[in-house]
């Protein structure tokens, strides 16, 4: 059996002082092989520096960073973003010309192989991204036999779709997760005894805040339409994320545990 951890949307300082904070705990009670999160807000809550993914992947020991949207939101990333295996960019996103680039195959710290899949959704996003369901085919088609443990982060807007690609990978995947909504749902759960699935890991970072921008400009955005400075929020720090069991010799997961800790609340909560 493998134990993955994946980390909802780490958005801004704020999201890497509460993964800072996490980790050690999510390291003592779980002893996870792979720590997955998804770092599309961890640069000043769009996009994602040099600077930061070192942090990310080094001291914090994140063993694969996945994106979205604003993957390319900071110009630096195209310098190193070809050339890092623990950074995986939306396969089928307008400004990604191959598929290839959604799909890394790493080994965990036991030696087991597996494959991380980052797919980015078509209904309310970019009008130019691809469709995400061909693209998944594509991807699959790529990932040896003998890797069995295949995890995909599905950064999408609707919940429909989100749901769907679950269910489109049912008995390929072995766990397939939503990222870019910002809120945690509560539907964990196994489908069909094979593929472990959520539609949002929830974002971890500042919950006094619009899906973790200040109150205030995101409020006027939203009143009069007009577009104000964002700023990511800095208060009221959650970390959200899962854990999964998957059997390493069939890929299918056995176990589904959601977790939602607080900077503030003693003892944090886990659901």
């Amino acid at each position: 059996m493998i134990r993955v951890a994946a980390i909802g949307d780490v958005v801004g300082k704020a999201g890497r002082q509460s993964l800072e904070h996490f980790l050690p705990r999510l390291r003592d009670e779980f002893s996870p092989d792979i720590v997955l999160a998804n770092g599309e807000n961890a640069a000043g809550g769009f996009g994602l520096t040099r600077k930061v993914f070192d942090l990310l992947t080094g001291s914090m020991g994140i063993d694969c960073i996945t994106m979205g949207n604003h993957w390319h939101d900071k110009r630096e990333i195209y310098d190193f973003c070809e050339k890092e295996d623990r950074l995986v960019l939306p396969a089928n996103m307008s400004n990604c010309d191959d598929t290839k680039h959604g799909l890394k195959i790493l080994k965990s710290r036991s030696g087991v192989s597996f494959a991380v899949v980052n797919l980015i959704g078509k209904a309310f996003m970019h009008a130019d991204n691809r469709p995400p369901f061909p693209a998944a085919d594509k991807i699959f088609a790529r990932i040896p036999d003998f890797v069995k443990v295949r995890l995909v982060d599905m950064h999408a807007e609707a919940t429909s779709e989100k749901q769907g690609m679950g269910r489109y990978l049912c008995g390929r995947a072995s766990l397939v997760y939503g990222t870019h909504s910002h809120v945690p749902t509560a539907d964990e759960r196994i489908l069909d005894g094979k593929t472990g699935y959520i539609t949002d890991l929830g974002m971890t970072g500042p919950y006094e805040s619009v899906i973790g921008i200040k109150v205030q400009p995101a409020l006027e955005r939203l009143i009069s339409g007009v577009k104000k400075n964002f700023e990511p929020a800095s208060r009221d720090l959650w970390f959200c994320a899962i854990i999964a069991d998957i059997d390493e010799a069939t890929g299918q997961c056995q176990r589904l545990q959601r977790l939602r800790w607080e900077v503030d609340q003693h003892p944090a909560n886990v659901l």
